[in-house]
């Protein structure tokens, strides 16, 4: 039982690795001035995608999604897609539509197979203010996509 439990706990860590390690890439390619160059990986994640507990107070009084906010969710959903198909081998790709009250939906999908689909709800479950929040988030979505792409193989590779 034991094993088993490290085992998922590896395969937990080795998914947030490739999570985090795509998320860096994409905040490096968002980052044309190359102001967070210099910054260790989480440490650039904390301060250019993470909220701080004001930020997302001062977000609560706008209706409105901040630049910040719109930037996290599609880094967030892309990181994953990238992931994603690091992790399968398959084709995967994300989606991120958000009006101006920031309501929406996020998709992740692969071939005709929706691997990840969330209802975007005027911010809630976002903003991320701490990588523990964030890391439940990302890693319930990619292993029900695992689990999803797994059984449907065949409708996955389509367009492949």
């Amino acid at each position: 039982m034991e094993e088993t439990l490290n085992a998922q706990h590896e395969a937990e860590q080795r998914l947030l690795q490739l999570f985090y390690h795509s998320l860096c890439g994409l905040i490096d390619a968002w980052d044309g001035l190359g102001r967070a160059a210099k910054l260790q990986p989480m440490e650039k994640i904390e301060r250019l995608l993470l909220f701080s507990s004001e930020e997302k107070q001062a977000l609560s009084r706008d209706c409105r999604p901040s630049p910040k906010l719109r930037r996290q969710v599609e880094h967030v959903f892309q990181a994953m897609a990238v992931a994603l198909e690091t992790e399968t081998g398959f084709l995967v790709q994300s989606m991120v539509e958000m009006n101006e009250e920031g309501f929406g939906r996020a998709i992740v999908c692969s071939g005709r197979l929706i691997l990840v689909s969330t209802t975007l709800r005027a911010g809630l479950r976002f903003p991320f203010t701490s990588r523990m929040k964030l890391d439940r988030f990302v890693l319930s979505g990619m292993q029900e996509a695992l689990v999803w792409q797994s059984r449907f193989k065949d409708v996955a590779a389509c367009g492949e």
